[in-house]
């Protein structure tokens, strides 16, 4: 028989999670965080890390559901909020929540977050489920007996760095032809702007621009499960030091852009992580292909192996030399208005970002690009 119940002792784990600790001190709007046991007959089996977000109409760009009947629906939904309950990290990338003692157990994540669900519905009541970014793919029989489904509309983007590749000239140069001459002319609109890497007393300092810089991104997406504040970035810093930085694109002593990075030593990676621009500014001086530039440029420099992009603009990254890596994520949503929005969303999804940018092959040789979609397995 299997229990779910508060982690007793999680600040002590957490502890040694620097990253979590300094999301949670940060402490973003509309989340909450839990840390779960997981029992079966009275022996600790495993344990879970669930985030709560309460999605309301701060989350989404309303104009997606601006057609036809689907604003009676947008009428229905923006009126109220809901509660989904994910098992994972929603600011990160290739955050599995969960750990079982007997990797055997593993399947027994779906039936334990029903239950805590329904543990906690006296205190709110959760509206959908997701299992994020999981080590392994399930396979169907173990998901769908308890009602989720594969959501495989999440893909991250990552790039390999070449052993060839020493500085940033010699990636441009296993470029063809148009994306040479392309990437070329994007660096030359930098001629006016300085980039460097901000202390934490800076990031207090800019701390006003830099949350209005990465709100700016925020309000271009169509979707956004989770908005931060300035607080994680100078939290992340003050945790992570040399491992987390974030870069200024200033023109004088403006700043117009900034880039924020995870360096991951241990597995010879590094992450573009969350960033932020001066929209009045990014046709003038390619901010957001300069800051695509920027990372691989210091993954170059720090010798790392690949670099981790992120899920939105996936054209641009494809254009830098990026290649789509499918996340294992599962879904299960209540019945209703709330799973009929999701179907759509999804949908509108597929359709508007398409698959012409799969088609992109911006170097001489096909490198170690593929077409095709990576497993997330391979670099879990």
């Amino acid at each position: 028989m299997l229990k779910v119940s508060g982690l007793k002792y999680y600040h002590k784990i957490i502890s040694l999670c620097k990253d979590i600790k300094a999301l949670e001190v940060s402490n973003p709007a509309d989340i909450n965080f839990n840390y779960v046991n997981i029992f079966r007959n009275e022996k600790l089996i495993g344990v879970m890390y669930v985030q709560c977000l309460n999605f309301n109409k701060k989350h989404y760009n309303h104009d997606i559901f601006d057609q036809n009947v689907l604003k009676l629906l947008k009428e229905c939904i923006v009126k109220q909020s809901v509660n989904i309950l994910i098992c994972g990290n929603i600011f990160r990338v290739n955050f599995q929540g969960f750990y079982f003692v007997d990797k055997a157990d593993k399947e027994s994540i779906f039936d334990c977050l029903q239950l805590y669900r329904k543990s906690i519905k006296n205190e709110k009541e959760i509206c959908g489920i997701l299992v994020k970014d999981c080590a392994r793919e399930f396979n169907s029989n173990q998901f769908t007996c308890h009602k989720f489904k594969s959501f495989k509309q999440d893909l991250t983007m990552e790039m390999k760095i070449e052993p060839n590749w020493n500085t940033f000239e010699s990636y441009t140069a296993d470029l063809s032809r148009k994306y040479r001459q392309r990437a070329s002319k994007i660096r030359k609109s930098l001629n006016d702007i300085q980039i460097k890497a901000l202390t934490i007393e800076e990031i207090e300092l800019y701390k006003s621009r830099i949350e209005e810089l990465y709100l700016n991104i925020v309000n271009k997406q169509s979707l956004a499960l989770g908005i931060l504040n300035v607080n994680y970035f100078i939290e992340m810093k003050s945790a992570l030091q040399d491992k987390f930085k974030i870069y200024g694109f200033f023109k004088e002593n403006e700043l117009l852009a900034f880039s924020s990075h995870i360096y991951y030593p241990l597995k010879n990676r590094m992450e573009i992580h969350y960033i932020g621009l001066d929209y009045k500014f990014n046709q003038e001086f390619n901010l957001y292909f300069n800051i695509l530039f920027n990372g691989i440029e210091k993954a170059i420099e720090g010798n790392y192996n690949s670099i981790e992009m992120g899920r939105t603009a996936r054209e641009a990254k494809a254009n830098a030399g990026a290649y789509p890596v499918e996340n294992y994520n599962y879904v299960w949503i209540k019945p209703g208005l709330i799973k009929l929005a999701f179907k759509f969303v999804g949908t509108w999804f597929d359709r508007n970002i398409g698959e012409d940018w799969l088609k992109r092959s911006p170097f001489k040789t096909k490198l170690n690009t593929e077409p095709s979609l990576k497993s997330a397995q391979n670099h879990s």
